[in-house]
């Protein structure tokens, strides 16, 4: 018994805590409490159960999950942000952190450099990709099934402090040891910007954070230098959003005119518009947009506007359907609140917020159900979540509002490797990443010889014998017994090399070899010929 009421009485006072919340705001204070005048009813509830409860309790974690709790009954988007949290969230939209500037990959319990950040602080004392970090300040960290986060806490610190690193470079047998100088590392937002062919331009975006607009523009000029480029496919899929001046600036360069690229509402929130309003970089040229169920926020902003103004085919699948604006407050101990206070609605007046009800478990499950019901596959299969009909700005085609932003062109999901055994195997623990990362240790100079990307994926490999031995490592570790199929082969070749140039050229490189043979990119291209 004594064991049940340990499982279940801090669940209860959780649940209690929360009520206290909603009595205290309800009720305001209570002069009669034996505390004194003055307190609160929350105040009151936290008073008997710290001073009288049977337990010892952390009684600050039980005030933070009751703020969680409160906020989930508001929206799915309302949250409180502990200021332990707050760091990690705020670097990912200011796009930038303190650290050393360095990616990495733990490989056989060794931490290797994926990649040096250029102009970081690893590249200017000598760091390269490939090295193995085996010490940090003195501390040996091969060997002792380190993690990601450990790694991350003892390589990242305050601007100006010395982190002192031990590598092993190569096949040599020796440490070398660099001592760092921690700085400001960029968070870049645009994973990738090359040409899909003479004219046509692609630019993947992963966030819409602080630096985005910048980004955005350098690559696009450096793309228009090109000379040839008259076309654009701008990448959205997976980019969960951010910054909505961000989204807007972007737009502003891609809608022509004074025209209405979003609008905000609120109930204590007038309306606001955001307008195109500069003469833009790209106005004139053909723009596909590609989405997926993990598009949102200021993602489907910059989606439902162009396709709204019949500025751009979207193609893929109905994107995530955020339509809720957050504005973020900071309080007193540093944690902060992020508050819903408007709905956003695109230029022909929908709003495309997904349903949700008060305090509901199942809105993230959202994206897993529409898979489980066929949307993911089949282009039948999906529902408008709101039957009233808009129109487009200058065609009058018909859009729907609710449940994210309905593509133009559908592009179902590639499900034909979900099951194979030789792809989990690979993908699952990050060992295909593994077998090319130490290849690149022992071979950069004959990856390099290839002179550019495009050669090496042509003729890298061309006997399979590197290939082969990837597949037959992998199928004896999964106890495999069978043929394995040509998509099989030509999925973990492409991989295989992508990861290989990654480390050589960078992430334009990976991109351009692990989208080759991309269904929604090849769509794009039929579309824009």
């Amino acid at each position: 018994m004594k064991e049940q009421n340990k499982f279940w009485l801090p669940t209860i006072i959780a649940i209690s805590v929360i009520l206290g919340v909603f009595i205290g705001m309800r009720l305001g204070a209570n002069s009669g409490s034996k505390f004194g005048g003055g307190q609160s009813k929350f105040d009151e509830l936290l008073n008997y159960i710290s001073s009288n409860y049977v337990d010892t309790l952390d009684m600050n974690k039980i005030k933070e999950q009751s703020y969680v709790e409160l906020l989930k009954q508001l929206d799915p988007h309302s949250s409180y942000i502990s200021a332990e949290e707050l760091k990690g969230v705020n670097e990912q939209l200011e796009g930038n952190f303190e650290g050393i500037g360095v990616e990495f990959f733990i490989v056989k319990d060794t931490i290797m450099v994926v990649n040096v950040i250029s102009g970081g602080p690893s590249q200017q004392v000598g760091i390269l990709s490939g090295d193995r970090i085996v010490t940090i300040n003195d501390t040996l960290v091969a060997g002792i099934k380190i993690t990601n986060e450990n790694v991350v806490k003892k390589l990242r610190g305050k601007g100006g402090s010395k982190v002192k690193v031990g590598i092993i470079r190569g096949s040599a047998k020796k440490l070398t040891y660099f001592t760092i100088t921690r700085g400001q590392i960029p968070l870049y937002s645009i994973d990738a910007a090359f040409m899909l062919n003479k004219e046509v331009g692609y630019i993947k975006v992963n966030r819409f954070a602080e630096n985005t607009y910048i980004e955005f523009m350098q690559r696009l000029d450096s793309l228009l230098n090109k000379g040839s480029m008259k076309k654009l496919v701008i990448d959205l899929r997976g980019n969960g959003g951010g910054y909505l001046e961000a989204a807007t600036k972007i737009l502003d360069e891609l809608v022509e005119g004074d025209r209405t690229l979003v609008y905000t509402v609120g109930r204590n929130r007038t309306r606001q518009d955001y307008k195109s309003h500069v003469e833009g970089m790209f106005e004139k040229g053909q723009i596909v947009v590609l989405v997926d169920e993990g598009s949102a926020s200021a993602s489907e902003i910059v989606s439902g506007a162009l396709q709204d103004w019949d500025r751009a085919t979207i193609i893929g699948r109905r994107t995530f359907g955020k339509g809720l604006v957050q504005e973020q407050y900071q309080l007193n101990d540093g944690s902060a609140l992020r508050l819903t206070v408007a709905r956003y609605y695109t230029p022909s007046g929908r709003c495309i917020q997904k349903k949700y009800q008060l305090g509901e478990a199942d809105y993230d499950l959202d994206v897993y159900n529409r898979y489980k019901h066929g949307e993911l596959t089949n282009v039948d299969s999906i529902k408008n979540a709101d039957t009233m009909k808009y129109f487009t700005m200058v065609k009058h085609r018909p859009v729907y509002a609710g449940g994210g932003v309905r593509p133009d062109i559908f592009v179902p999901l590639d499900t034909t490797l979900g099951g194979d055994p030789i792809v989990r195997s690979l993908l699952n623990g990050g060992a295909l990443q593994q077998y090319a990362y130490e290849y690149v240790a022992h071979n950069k100079a004959s990856v390099a010889a290839f002179g550019t990307v495009d050669a090496f994926d042509k003729n890298f490999d061309k006997d399979a014998k590197i290939l082969n031995g990837l597949i037959n490592s992998s199928m004896k570790s999964t106890k495999y017994v069978g043929v394995i199929s040509a998509s099989t082969r030509d999925f973990i070749s492409r991989e295989l090399k992508a990861y290989i140039a990654r480390q050589v050229w960078g992430g334009d490189a990976f991109y351009y070899i692990y989208e080759s043979d991309d269904t929604a990119i090849k769509a794009a291209l039929k579309h824009l010929q």
